[in-house]
């Protein structure tokens, strides 16, 4: 079983670039402490969402056409060039469709993905890794 890595950077438009900035000002805290925190939060909103259909079986439904069980996310980071940057975990390489019937979550979907939450979400895709345990 493997888990996949979908990281990203730093917010794309300038009005959330210095959004960033202010927030790191007011809580004195470094703009890589509140890029992962206020990246979590907004997964972490995004995740458990009560009543609500689950936010990356939606995600996976736009890319697939399938009716689709997408596996655990939660909110990760990484290390690029001495930097600390987000990340989503998702725990496994396969959605659930059905009961019993598994489909394999392909590069392709992966990036489908990056690119879905980059547009909802204003933090740049920047790639993803798969990680076998």
């Amino acid at each position: 079983m493997g888990k996949i890595n979908v990281k990203f950077g730093y917010p794309i438009s300038l009005e959330e670039q210095e959004l960033l900035s202010e927030k790191a000002i007011e809580r004195g805290c470094s703009i890589e402490a509140e890029l992962c925190g206020g990246f979590e939060y907004l997964l972490n909103s995004l995740i458990n969402r009560p009543g609500k259909d689950k936010f990356f079986d939606l995600i996976f439904l736009v890319i697939t056409g399938k009716q689709a069980k997408s596996p655990k996310a939660s909110s990760g980071t990484y290390f690029e060039n001495g930097y600390k940057f987000p990340m989503i975990v998702l725990d496994d390489e396969y959605l659930g469709i059905g009961d019993s019937e598994r489909l394999f979550i392909s590069d392709e979907f992966i990036n489908e993905l990056g690119k879905i939450y980059q547009v909802e979400c204003d933090y740049e895709y920047a790639g993803f890794e798969r990680c076998r345990t």
